[in-house]
């Protein structure tokens, strides 16, 4: 077992009694402290929150109920046109997404054992009722019997061994091994076809909030016989699982079309069978304007995001409107470690101290995002620092730029800038700040999937702009991506490497202490801004469009759109 095995806290350390971790119900209390042991501990402060239209609603769990009083009845058919702001998306297999983008539609195909719902208490999903024994070291689950998958098998608790047995063996980049025991040793029993355990490590306060249906990846459940008859390229297109939408029809780089499934098992506070809509076409586009243009004339009614070049157009719309949150991300200059002259730290800085982030953030956000050398951002409150409170290694300085560029040779060299349609303008203002300084840098534009290709299989870049998209706590915009690569670092695609990092930010998830966890996660913060990680910008706004007629669209602080409560009024 690796270090992580005995970091996770007990429940004794962090304040929870056994008893209260039973189901059906965590109240929010409990919940709390369960998300916060699990480094999730910002949904706290996402509860309740979220933008979207007047007169929108629900918490995206499909429990939203009906609101207006009209009753849920008055609200079915009807396909939802949406448009994903991308070229291309070529997985949903929740364990091996590692594209924000991606994931924002997989929550619409499949569910988990637990749920957080608008009051962040943990309710059930697929369980119905859970115990806690063996002083938390083993939770029975009892589950539901009324479930189906998209092909007609019926879920059973073999299909929750199977999930997370299978996200261990296959070694997916999001699994439990570090927390259950060993699975030859029994990490899932199957005690009857509606009744599963898991038996952990160590008694795990955060036990529940691994399991919970949207951060909770590891134990989202995927179906056995689908996945493997269809094998794992074509279970990443057309996955099986037994959410409220079933993939229909799948082309990477043109569309993706979700039907109702109308076995699902969830209703709303009415007892009317969820999801509202008859289903959800969603037309991938990469053209900025495309996206605004269709959202204007109402061939598109929803956009996973908003080309913030063309977002004033749709803010002056009469039908239809902006719904924007700020969350915990980071956006900066990737740098390619592995190749020269980028694995110099005097080419990073030099490139870092380059960037005005203020000037940056305006022209390539239009505002829409804060500037910031580092990586956490103002949400959650507690991680935040002001700029003038880190180390300024990184803040702007043009002259310095030239003369670290000068030392490294980086001046006597050509720099790529690898872009694609999404990134496309933000790569443009850093190209001409990059010149500005006298660098000889160039954006090459490629299409979204070669563009992740040549990033996370390839390493065939030089710099390019990413970043982390939306999570519940600030260790998920650090461990997968400056963790050693090949330990646990399974974002790490920069092949950023430094052993004191790697151990802090072990060190990080054993601290309870909400004070002493800030402290270590500052001293990350300060290691990757000193040694230019990469060179850090900002933190851009989650930005979506959504016209008028889209009601009960809940705009969730963690980068995902769930449909299940959405209805159209037409």
């Amino acid at each position: 077992m690796s270090e992580e095995n005995t970091n996770s806290p007990s429940i004794s350390e962090a304040g929870i009694d056994a008893a209260d971790l039973e189901g059906p119900k965590v109240d929010r209390r409990t919940a709390v402290k369960v998300f916060g042991a699990a480094g999730m501990g910002a949904l706290a402060g996402c509860a309740g929150e979220g933008g979207g239209d007047e007169g929108s609603g629900g918490d995206g769990s499909g429990d939203d109920g009906s609101g207006d009083g009209s009753g849920g009845s008055d609200r079915y058919g009807g396909r939802l046109q949406a448009a994903w702001w991308t070229g291309d998306i070529s997985n949903l297999d929740p364990a091996y997404i590692s594209t924000g983008i991606y994931f924002q539609l997989s929550v619409n195909i499949f569910n988990g054992l637990v749920m957080a719902n608008e009051n962040l208490e943990i309710v059930p999903d697929l369980a119905t009722d859970w115990t806690v024994e063996n002083d938390g070291t083993r939770m029975v689950f009892d589950l539901r019997d009324d479930v189906s998958f998209h092909n007609g098998d019926h879920f059973t608790a073999e299909d929750v061994k199977y999930t997370i047995e299978r996200n261990i063996e296959r070694e997916a980049p999001h699994n439990l091994e570090n927390e259950l025991i060993a699975v030859e040793d029994g990490a899932v029993e199957v005690i009857d076809d509606y009744t599963v355990a898991l038996n952990w490590e160590a008694p795990l306060a955060s036990a529940l909030a691994l399991l919970t249906t949207g951060p909770g990846r590891a134990a989202t459940i995927v179906n056995e016989t689908a996945f493997e008859e269809m094998g794992a390229d074509a279970y990443n297109l057309e996955p099986v699982g037994t959410g409220p939408f079933q993939v229909s029809n799948h082309d990477t780089g043109s569309e993706i079309i979700l039907d109702k499934f109308d076995d699902y098992f969830r209703e709303d506070e009415d007892g009317n069978s969820l999801p509202y809509l008859d289903g959800v076409d969603v037309s991938l586009i990469p053209e900025p304007g495309t996206v605004v243009n269709t959202l204007q004339s109402g061939d598109i009614q929803f956009t996973n995001l908003l080309p913030l070049g063309n977002i004033s157009e749709v803010e002056d719309s009469p039908d239809a409107g902006v719904s924007s949150t700020i969350g915990n991300t980071w956006a900066g200059v990737i740098f390619n470690h592995a190749r020269e002259p980028f694995d110099a730290l005097e080419t990073r800085l030099g490139i870092a101290k380059a960037i005005d982030n203020e000037a940056f953030v305006e022209s390539a956000y239009f505002n829409y995002g804060v500037a910031n050398p580092g990586v956490f951002s103002p949400s959650p409150e507690w991680i935040w620092r002001e700029p003038e409170e880190k180390p300024d290694d990184q803040a702007y300085a043009p002259e310095e730029a030239r003369e670290l560029l000068e030392e490294s040779g980086a001046m006597d060299t050509t720099i790529s800038i690898l872009a694609n349609p999404e990134n496309l303008r933000a790569s443009r203002v850093l190209n001409q700040q990059l010149n500005a300084v006298g660098l000889d840098s160039e954006v090459e534009q490629v299409t979204s999937a070669t563009f992740w290709e040549r990033f996370d299989y390839d390493g065939d870049f030089d710099i390019l702009l990413s970043g982390s998209v939306d999570k519940p706590d600030p260790e998920e915009s650090v461990w997968n991506f400056f963790r050693l690569p090949e330990e646990d670092g399974v974002w790490n695609w920069a092949q950023y490497r430094n052993q004191e990092v790697h151990d802090l930010l072990g060190e990080q998830r054993r601290q309870i202490d909400q004070e002493e966890r800030r402290e270590t996660l500052w001293e990350v913060e300060d290691i990757l801004i000193q040694e230019a990680a990469s060179g850090f910008i900002g933190h851009q706004e989650d930005v979506c469009g959504i016209r008028n007629e889209v009601n009960g669209f809940v705009h969730i602080p963690a980068f995902v759109r769930k449909f299940e409560p959405v209805w159209l009024d037409e």
